[in-house]
């Protein structure tokens, strides 16, 4: 076998070598975009999905919150109606302390 020969067998080696490395690595690089596609899509799922939970326990506590103040106001106004002179002694003594506690901070 002559040098030019063998030189040329080295170069085609050579380059079937870079081919392959250079496919392998562009293999590994899809599979590695692929897992990050993934875990990109993994990751807006979960956080649409906690993102979701919120907002209805959002809602929840928002129509308790609703329901509790209307429950308060009914109570409130059913006293005020039964014993109207309590109610208005109460608001008196509040307002004596208000404002007690305001004139402790001036």
């Amino acid at each position: 076998m002559s040098v030019a020969s063998q030189v040329t067998n080295k170069v085609q080696e050579a380059q079937d070598a870079i081919a392959k490395a250079s496919a392998n690595a562009a293999a590994r690089a899809n599979s590695f975009a692929e897992d990050v596609n993934a875990k990109v899509e993994e990751t807006i799922n979960n956080a649409d999905a906690a993102l979701t939970t919120v907002a209805q326990q959002s809602r929840d506590v928002a129509e308790k919150a609703r329901d509790a103040t209307e429950g308060l106001k009914a109570t409130v106004e059913d006293t005020v109606r039964e014993q109207p002179i309590t109610a208005l002694l109460l608001a008196v003594a509040g307002g004596f302390l208000i404002g007690a506690m305001w004139k402790g901070r001036g």
